[in-house]
C-alpha cells in the first residue's frame, strides 16, 4: 500500500510531505489486523498502531517489547518467516522497502496524491504484469485511490514473475 505524488515522491526524510483528507483513515482501514512490513525509519515515524502486526527491517540494533512486533535483518528473513505465518502481508513503506517484493505483488494500493512536493524517497517503478486497474474511490481533489491487479499470465510464455508464490500486497 503506497501514497505517491505525481512526481513520485513518497517521502521527504521520515515525513509525508502532504496530508491528504481521507486518505490516513483508508490506510487504518485496509490495514487493521493485518501484518505490515516496514522500516525502521518508517516504523519509527508511525509507531505501532493498534490493532496491526509489524515485521520491522532493520541493520540497527532495534528491540520492542510489544508482542505485535517483530524485528528482522533483512526483507529476505522477514519475508521467509511471515510465509509460514500469513498468507496477506502489506508492504507499507519506507522506499527500500518497497524496492525489494515489488515483483513478487498481486494487488497494488496506490492513493494518488495530486501534487509535486519535494521529496528524496520515491516509490520503485511497478512491474508492468500488474496491468489490470479497478478504480475504486474518488475523495477531494487531493487524490485519488486505484487497486491494481496481476494480471493473469497464461499467454505470456515463460513468465518469470508467474512463477513466485505471492506474500505481499502493497498499499498507502
Amino acid at each position: 500500500m503506497v501514497a505517491i505524488s505525481k512526481n513520485g515522491v513518497i517521502g521527504n526524510g521520515p515525513d509525508i510531505p502532504w496530508s491528504a483528507k481521507g486518505e490516513q483513515l483508508l490506510f487504518k482501514a485496509i490495514t487493521y489486523n493485518q501484518w505490515l512490513l516496514v522500516g525502521r525509519k518508517t516504523f519509527e515515524s508511525m509507531g505501532a498502531l493498534p490493532n496491526r502486526k509489524y515485521a520491522v527491517v532493520t541493520r540497527s540494533s532495534l528491540t520492542s517489547d510489544n508482542e505485535n512486533v517483530v524485528i528482522f535483518p533483512s526483507i529476505k528473513d522477514a519475508l521467509t518467516n511471515l510465509k509460514k505465518i500469513t498468507d496477506h502481508v502489506i508492504v507499507s513503506g519506507g522506499g527500500e522497502i518497497y524496492k525489494s517484493p515489488i515483483d513478487q505483488v498481486d494487488t497494488l494500493h496506490i492513493s494518488t496524491i495530486d501534487i509535486e512536493p519535494e521529496g528524496d524517497v520515491y516509490f520503485p517503478e511497478s512491474p508492468a504484469i500488474l496491468g489490470q486497474f479497478y478504480p475504486r474511490l474518488r475523495s477531494n481533489i487531493n487524490y485519488s485511490y486505484q487497486i491494481w491487479q496481476r494480471v493473469q499470465c497464461s499467454t505470456i510464455r515463460n513468465c518469470p514473475l508467474c512463477t513466485k508464490r505471492q506474500v505481499a500486497s502493497l498499499a498507502g
